[in-house]
């Protein structure tokens, strides 16, 4: 059986965070945990950062790494929403570093990337209008802008409730602008 070299490196980065203080874990320590070799880790990694980005995108947006149409937008947003909190106290230390290359700058810019992919798909071949552009930017920002803060202010509400929160004010702010065709890709499952 071949070992995931990847995961190995991720595995010992987070456990260091149970350590010490994630800034002030070096590539030493990582190399040291995992029992790779620096080249090793270079291979996989440009830096610690690029090492927290890939955590971020292997085991808490798993299911938001791939632009689908058919992505059921709750459903996912509580899944991450879990694995937020299942990751706190990695993400909670990853979000206070405000160096070249952060997590925070980097999950703002995925998730407009993601949503601005994922509407033109929902929206259909013709080039989406500016006002959607806007809106899904806007939106994307408001999102993850309150996703970092929930997740600074130690999650004062449960998963559920700030998912079900920006699902709906996805819904309210997007509706006109995306939904003429198909309905609202932000509606929750209970809702008629």
């Amino acid at each position: 059986m071949a070992i995931d070299v990847r995961s190995l490196i991720e595995e010992a980065l987070l456990e260091l965070c149970n350590e010490k203080p994630l800034a002030k874990i070096s590539v030493g320590d990582i190399q040291k945990k995992s029992g790779v070799s620096r080249q090793t880790f270079y291979n996989y990694f440009r830096d610690k950062n690029d090492l927290i980005q890939q955590i971020y995108l292997d085991r808490i947006i798993a299911r938001w790494k791939t632009v689908d149409s058919d992505l059921e937008y709750y459903d996912s947003l509580l899944d991450v929403f879990d694995r937020y909190a299942k990751y706190h106290h990695f993400l909670k230390q990853a979000l206070s570093m405000n160096d070249q290359n952060c997590l925070r700058e980097f999950m703002i810019e995925y998730c407009k990337k993601f949503d601005l992919k994922w509407h033109q798909l929902y929206y259909g071949s013709e080039p989406m209008p500016d006002a959607l552009r806007f809106a899904t930017e806007y939106h994307a920002v408001a999102s993850m802008s309150l996703t970092i803060a929930w997740i600074l202010s130690d999650m004062p509400s449960p998963p559920h409730v700030i998912a079900e929160n920006i699902a709906r004010m996805r819904d309210a702010g997007l509706s006109q602008l995306l939904y003429d065709k198909k309905g609202s890709p932000y509606k929750l499952p209970d809702a008629d």
